[in-house]
């Protein structure tokens, strides 16, 4: 099992996309389960998570992490919610969702999440810093993931975004944001050279 302490989790915010899928209990606009949570997500650790999606109305939908479980109803605009506390920080866990259908997301850490805002200057990825080969070589690192939200132009909020939760590897980096991708490799350092403990941050 790894240590919730230097698991590391970079959400990089630039302009949010919107997906179509279409299942029962689901619209094109609104899956089951929101994209944000996927495969090889990070949990916040020692902090209630919530987890959302869309159903039919009415619907009981429960969420299994380890040993917690908990459960939410879809209400009238056919939204859930699910608040739920973590297990021991760590993993790699499976999650669980369950309703009308069911849905699995494998390798699922507990540590500490960020969110990284930006525009241009986030958008710059790790494959364009001066030492690029040096540093995408030496980027493996399987406690640290990250999720890259689609970029769209738009002139109101989109509730439910692109993309997916990739682990930091040499095939996966050179697409990461250098400035999160650095921000988190050397938070990550700060935890398991010094011992800090790292302030619990949940976005």
């Amino acid at each position: 099992m790894t240590t919730g302490r230097n698991t590391v989790a970079v959400i990089v915010m630039l302009l949010a996309a919107s997906i179509a899928i279409a299942q029962h209990g689901e619209t094109a606009e609104h899956p089951f389960l929101s994209p944000i949570f996927g495969d090889n997500m990070v949990l916040q650790r020692d902090k209630v998570n919530t987890i959302w999606g869309w159903s039919d109305a009415g619907d009981k939908v429960t969420v299994q992490i380890g040993d917690k479980s908990a459960s939410g109803t879809a209400q009238g605009d056919r939204k859930w919610i699910v608040k739920i506390e973590p297990p021991a920080p760590g993993g790699p866990y499976t999650v669980i969702v369950k309703s009308r259908q069911t849905v699995e997301l494998k390798n699922v850490l507990v540590g500490d999440v960020w969110l990284c805002s930006g525009q241009s200057n986030m958008e710059f990825m790790l494959r364009q810093v001066k030492n690029a080969d040096e540093e995408v070589k030496a980027a493996n690192n399987p406690n640290m993931r990250f999720f890259v939200v689609g970029q769209r132009s738009g002139y109101r909020p989109v509730s439910v975004p692109s993309g997916s939760w990739q682990v930091v590897t040499p095939e996966t980096s050179p697409r990461l944001s250098a400035v999160a991708y650095f921000f988190g490799r050397d938070l990550q350092r700060e935890v398991i050279v010094q011992g800090l403990q790292v302030t619990d941050h949940g976005f």
